[in-house]
């Protein structure tokens, strides 16, 4: 029995347009990232999505509405903690100029060796692939034969992306990952396999080679 898990980042925000970390505050999407929901909304009109998985946070689930009014047949909505984008609360509502300015605050190791990343109060990398894996394979054992779609966060698809490609963390930053671009995890069995993603664009022909590169 296959099971498809369509995994995509949020819609564009103000936060991704000023080079803030939004972290878990109520971040809205700018009018591109409305938009681009929409559009991929199209590209999946012709799949029969049983549900869609969001973070809880304002941004996905924003995300989710828009595309889910394009859809055939609208389907629920379900918030997953898994796939929360990563805690770094003395992080939020900085600008990475700020962040870099101040040592303490440890973007620079985050920015080089993320896998390496620590600051106390903060989620780690290999935390956040811990959940987020976790919150995958439920998903695939839970909805078996289904297809669903789980609008998440850049980080979350980083580390599903390293775990499903067996990649190590220290391979993070070589993803590219950019809004509202669905990426195909396919399981069938114990095997689940990476697929092209949908959409168009000079940022999915970059996607498309990444995959074909390292799949």
């Amino acid at each position: 029995m296959e099971t498809r898990i369509l995994v995509m980042r949020h819609g564009q925000t103000y936060a991704n347009v000023e080079g803030r970390f939004a972290g878990r505050t109520p971040e809205p999407l700018t009018p591109e990232g409305e938009a681009q929901a929409a559009r991929i909304g199209k590209f999946l009109a012709g799949e029969d999505l049983a549900a869609i998985y969001i973070s809880p946070l304002h941004r996905t689930r924003r995300t989710a509405e828009i595309l889910a009014q394009v859809l055939k047949r609208r389907p629920p909505i379900y918030e997953s903690p898994g796939f929360l984008e990563i805690s770094i609360p003395p992080w939020e509502g900085r600008t990475k100029a700020e962040l870099r300015a101040d040592p303490a605050m440890g973007y620079e190791v985050w920015s080089q060796r993320p896998h390496r990343f620590y600051l106390p109060g903060c989620e780690t990398l290999a935390e956040v692939y811990g959940r987020a894996v976790r919150a995958m394979e439920d998903l695939f054992h839970q909805e078996k034969g289904r297809t669903l779609l789980v609008v998440t966060h850049m980080v979350v698809v980083r580390v599903l992306l390293l775990h499903y490609l067996e990649k190590p963390l220290s391979f993070y930053r070589r993803i590219p990952v950019p809004n509202a671009l669905p990426i195909g995890f396919r399981a069938q069995g114990l095997e689940v396999k990476v697929e092209v993603p949908y959409g168009e664009g000079p940022e999915a022909e970059n996607m498309r080679r990444f995959l074909e590169e390292n799949s």
